[in-house]
Order: structure tokens, then sequence, then C-alpha cells
């Protein structure tokens, strides 16, 4: 079914129908597009066929293309992806090193940093006896 001509020939329509700014788009090749059924907008350039969801794709493809280039050259040299977890660590621990409770987030947030990237597990949780899926309720 996937070697079909039918097959082929959606595919090469998902390809051929895309706006021209979807075709020099930096992200494309994590959406390509996305699926065609959620391509009705139109370009700020009033091209039709944008995908509904492209600003969020975009948005959310840039913010982690630095770390899924670290994890594909870990694969590449024959190492576990879940590396990066201790590269970006890491990475945060330098960038925020020297910044004083009080002092602006480096984030640029507009927030203290006490507020913000310094706000420790135990003072992020509103309420000790509501467990999250990254707070679970601590036993005694």
């Amino acid at each position: 079914m996937v070697a079909s001509d039918q097959q082929r020939k959606f595919g090469q329509d998902k390809f051929d129908t895309l706006p021209r700014n979807c075709r020099t788009c930096e992200v494309l090749f994590a959406c390509y597009g996305e699926c065609p059924r959620n391509r009705f907008i139109e370009t700020p350039d009033g091209e039709p066929g944008l995908n509904y969801l492209c600003a969020g794709y975009k948005r959310f493809f840039t913010h982690v293309n630095e770390q899924m280039k670290v994890m594909a050259n870990l694969l590449r040299e024959d190492r576990y992806a879940d590396e990066v977890m201790g590269w970006y660590a890491e990475r945060e621990q330098a960038r925020f090193a020297g910044v004083g409770r009080n002092d602006p987030c480096p984030c640029g947030s507009g927030r203290k940093f006490k507020k913000c990237h310094g706000e420790t597990r135990e003072t992020a949780r509103p309420d000790p006896t509501t467990a999250t899926p990254n707070h679970p309720v601590e036993r005694e």
C-alpha cells in the first residue's frame, strides 16, 4: 500500500500544494506542512493553504532544534539520546550561574530569578497534598 501509485500521488500532491511560505520555512523538515486537511488559512502574503497550526509548530520546532541536533549526534556516535538531559542540565546551570535571587531572570521573562527559573520544586508546588505527574505527593 505504501508503494502504491495512489500513495505516491498523495505524497507528491502534499508537497506540490505547499504555499511558497512553507517551502522556504526553516522548520519544513519537521512538519512538511502537516496534514493537508489542516491547511485552510492564508499565509501572510495571502496565499491559501497554510496549516492553521503553523505558528505553534514553528515555535515548538525552533525551541527544540538545538536539543534535537544534540540527540541526533549522540545517536550517530552510538550513544543514548537521553544523554541530552545531562548536556541540557549543564548548559542551564552555566546559564544561571552567579544570578542572585532578586536579579532579573536571564531568560528574559522580566520576573525576578527567584520567581522564574530560580524556583525550587518545593516553592513551585502550590499545594503539597495535590499530586501532579511531575510532583507526586510525598509520603512520610
